[in-house]
């Protein structure tokens, strides 16, 4: 059945909304003025330029990339574990381990962004990428085990039992018939973790402190003392770098599902 009009005079609308606060931040990042103008007077790629060669920049930028890598991991490992846990592990009920999992996407960031700082504040560990991406890990791990749960529902457990039968363990077919299955669902899970990790300023103002911060964290601190060009150039590019991440993995079925019918044929 197609879409009615309504629908697509909705969608339009709602993607319009979407996408006009970003097109205006890509577009006061080419300007040429000091100052940021909408519609842009002139065109140049000078702040760009301002970006990788000034300093200010590329501290939080290198912290922002450590941090999303160490979260995507710790998510993708995590996740995994606990989506496992809830599909076939008999420990604890499904719904125990469900609302364990999802319990970052209920808590409201602020409070958990607090009851990070309390721990870290605590252990003496604050204020680095470890500690921002252990907490960024905790917020990507229902990326992960929503993506993990749905891949082993899809599995075929005939596909196990064919593997039990000639002979392997249990953990034998864990890591070479299971895993290899949902391994692709793991790594998008990873991939939407670095993502919100990469975005995520709430807990971030937690953890970080005047010597370590993010890109999220250095945006807001100069929108709220007045912000130049060079902020347009950073958000326009990780906005790139987020919808080339999220382009990956809308085109990671598609290409699976291209390789299982060449291999069927």
């Amino acid at each position: 059945m197609k879409p009615g009009i309504t629908v697509r005079v909705v969608t339009i609308v709602m993607a319009a909304i979407f996408f006009f606060p970003t097109i205006i931040v890509a577009g006061t990042s080419f300007n040429k003025s000091p100052l940021i103008v909408f519609p842009p007077k002139g065109w140049s790629l000078y702040w760009y330029k301002e970006v990788f060669s000034s300093g200010q920049w590329t501290q939080p930028l290198i912290a922002s990339l450590e941090v999303g890598l160490i979260a995507a991991v710790i998510a993708m490992v995590v996740g995994t574990l606990l989506g496992f846990a809830a599909a076939r592990a008999r420990l604890l009920p499904q719904p125990v381990v469900t609302a364990l999992a999802m319990m970052p996407v209920i808590v409201p960031s602020v409070v958990a962004g607090l009851g990070f700082y309390i721990v870290s504040v605590h252990i003496h560990y604050t204020g680095n990428a470890v500690a921002l991406g252990l907490a960024d890990a905790t917020l990507g791990v229902p990326y992960v085990f929503i993506n993990v749960i749905a891949a082993l529902t899809g599995v075929d457990p005939s596909v196990e039992e064919a593997s039990r039968v000639c002979g392997a363990s249990e953990p034998v077919t864990l890591l070479r018939v299971t895993l290899p299955l949902i391994m692709p669902a793991a790594l998008v899970g990873a991939v939407l973790a670095f993502i919100g990790s990469w975005d995520e300023v709430i807990v971030a103002g937690f953890m970080t402190s005047p010597t370590f911060r993010t890109v999220p964290i250095l945006i807001y601190g100069n929108v709220q003392n007045g912000a130049q060009p060079d902020t347009s150039a950073v958000g326009t590019m990780v906005t790139v770098v987020s919808l080339l991440l999220l382009g990956t993995v809308a085109a990671v079925p598609a290409l699976r599902s291209r390789r299982i019918r060449r291999r069927t044929a």
